[in-house]
């Protein structure tokens, strides 16, 4: 599913994962990271190969690394976004000093 070609008028999938982004950025800027942390799951479950939300799980991960488990490295892209993908990847691996592949 591409977002960017898509109205977000015309599909209400679209308008929930952008209201979900602006929540993200107002939990995350809060200093909420388990918030924030949900809402980027929330995203990755609405599309898996999503970097962007993928990122934002890295970036929101630091006072919920129990929660982080191996089949995380599912999540994001291996096409356009590889380099977002390996991005969150180091981000998490460095937060809490565990090895996704």
């Amino acid at each position: 599913m591409s977002f960017s070609t898509i109205s977000a008028d015309v599909n209400p999938i679209i308008s929930e994962y952008e209201q979900l982004s602006l929540e993200y950025d107002k939990q995350y800027l809060a200093g909420n990271s388990v918030k924030a942390m949900s809402i980027a799951l929330e995203q990755l479950n609405m599309d898996p190969s999503d970097s962007v939300a993928f990122m934002r799980l890295a970036l929101s991960v630091k006072e919920s690394c129990d929660q982080v488990h191996p089949y995380f490295n599912q999540f994001g892209s291996s096409d356009e976004f590889k380099s977002v993908t390996s991005l969150a990847k180091l981000v998490i691996k460095k937060e809490c000093k565990i090895s996704l592949k």
